[in-house]
């Protein structure tokens, strides 16, 4: 059944959660930062230049006064901050109070590390019994972990986690993310929703090319549409799950033909029309609100469209950020279209702009069925340390939304000192982001009226159209469009 606030309690509270544990660790290594780097990087295994920026920023909120204060920004993050460092053996060892201890030069932080380590145990063990949720705070979905932890002692958990040698919960941001979300041209920390799309789509490149491999996979392997059923249609009885998602789907305006091509099930089109006709005349259940009709102007049409989505750098944002969150929910086992729904009402409950949501026919239609028939592709940028979703009939030249958004200053800029610190690996030419160099024609900017101009150094004559195709002149360098 999808997750919801009202009959999941836990859910309402991961994002709190997410933050607390965000002020734990970000308090961590600050404290140690402002003792030591050195010891601070080995610590939280973190690069050093990370720990010298935990360092000035600790310094510049006790100069300031709290007035600028870019610690407490990190802590109110909507989303985790950290991953969780554990496994089922690890949860086997603590168990047997077999922990590694902390070097003698590392001993003055233990304190730290142990009311680290027990406000990550308490997180976890508060989700023991519902693997959803628990996948939804720490973004781990590792049932063989999630079984260890919720048959372990608590008691013992807690002991051996204030001796354990090392943190429990690593950092996932680096100074290219810091410096994208504070070093902006208002000197103003980017709203709180941005910050946590970015951090949600935090990826190492050995962890983004997995990824790509399972993707590439499912289409490979993604079964052929059957054949139209002749006849009569013959009643299907559905198990509670699969019923309530899909009165879910009617309640929320998909079409019948998406619903069937999304969710794969056996139910026929007859009976979903019964199922809408319910949902119109208020017998779909006593808890849920039944969507409204569009307005009679074009103006909510005009924005909702595929194109919308795709030519948007803050949507693609979001649309990435829903399918990371359904890759953590695809590893407990649910089916690709039960995540999909759930990842994205997670989006709308934390996430989302209410100007602007990505409402759930759209992101179907545009994000979910083309993926499955290979049109829409999974690519990292090794400057932002981001993955990012691109699709073949949608250009935009520059594919990460991150560097787009940057480069019309609606998000700070990489400085000199943080590029090429994402970490995770090396990526490969191909996953570069276009439109970075040189005045790229294809490097045109999003949410513009005159997003199709390509960025040429010399003004256009007016046989030159701008979606014609670009070349580079190899012997004067110059961008050259073709007529």
């Amino acid at each position: 059944m999808p997750i919801n606030s009202a009959a999941h309690p836990l859910h309402a509270s991961c994002v709190v959660d997410q933050k607390d544990l965000n002020e734990a660790i970000v308090t961590a290594i600050a404290a140690v930062a402002q003792r030591n780097t050195h010891h601070c990087a080995e610590l939280f295994r973190i690069p050093l230049r990370l720990a010298e920026r935990f360092q000035a920023m600790a310094h510049r909120a006790i100069e300031s006064h709290g007035e600028v204060d870019h610690l407490l920004d990190l802590s109110t993050t909507p989303s985790a901050l950290w991953r969780v460092v554990m496994s089922a053996e690890d949860v086997s060892q603590m168990q047997r109070r077999e922990v590694p201890m902390l070097k003698p030069y590392l001993e003055p932080y233990r304190g730290i590390v142990a009311r680290l380590n027990e406000q990550v145990i308490l997180t976890l063990l508060r989700y023991t019994a519902d693997s959803r949720a628990a996948a939804l705070v720490s973004g781990f979905g590792d049932l063989a972990f999630q079984d260890a932890m919720s048959s372990a002692s608590c008691s013992t958990l807690l002991q051996s986690a204030k001796n354990m040698g090392r943190p429990l919960v690593e950092l996932t941001i680096h100074e290219t993310y810091l410096d994208r979300v504070f070093l902006t041209p208002t000197g103003l920390p980017v709203d709180a929703t941005t910050r946590a799309l970015i951090a949600r789509v935090l990826c190492r490149w050995d962890d983004c090319a997995k990824l790509m491999a399972a993707v590439e996979d499912e289409v490979v392997h993604a079964a052929p549409p059957e054949a139209p059923r002749i006849g009569r249609p013959t009643a299907v009885f559905l198990p509670p799950g699969e019923a309530d998602m899909l009165q879910q789907l009617v309640r929320q305006g998909v079409p019948t033909k998406t619903i069937l091509a999304f969710t794969g099930s056996e139910v026929n089109s007859a009976q979903l029309r019964r199922l809408r006709h319910a949902a119109g005349h208020g017998l779909g259940g006593p808890d849920e609100e039944i969507p409204q009709p569009a307005p009679a102007d074009d103006s909510r049409r005009v924005g909702d469209s595929n194109a919308s989505v795709w030519g948007s750098a803050l949507r693609r944002l979001a649309v990435t950020s829903i399918f990371a969150h359904q890759r953590v929910l695809m590893e407990l086992g649910l089916p690709a279209h039960t995540a999909f729904v759930e990842a994205h009402a997670h989006y709308l409950l934390h996430h989302s702009d209410p100007a602007s949501a990505l409402s759930l026919p759209r992101v179907i239609s545009a994000v979910f069925m083309p993926m499955r028939a290979g049109l829409v592709h999974l690519g990292h940028c090794s400057e932002c340390g981001t993955m990012h979703l691109t699709h073949d009939g949608h250009h935009n030249g520059i594919e990460c939304p991150v560097c787009a958004m940057a480069k019309f200053n609606k998000i700070g800029r990489v400085s000199g000192s943080g590029q090429a610190r994402a970490g995770g690996g090396e990526a490969p030419a191909a996953s570069q982001p276009k439109g970075k160099k040189g005045g790229d024609p294809e490097a045109i900017g999003e949410d513009f009226a005159d997003s199709r101009l390509p960025a040429f150094g010399f003004s256009m004559k007016p046989w030159e159209t701008p979606w014609r195709s670009a070349s580079v002149n190899r012997r004067n360098g110059l961008q050259v469009a073709h007529c």
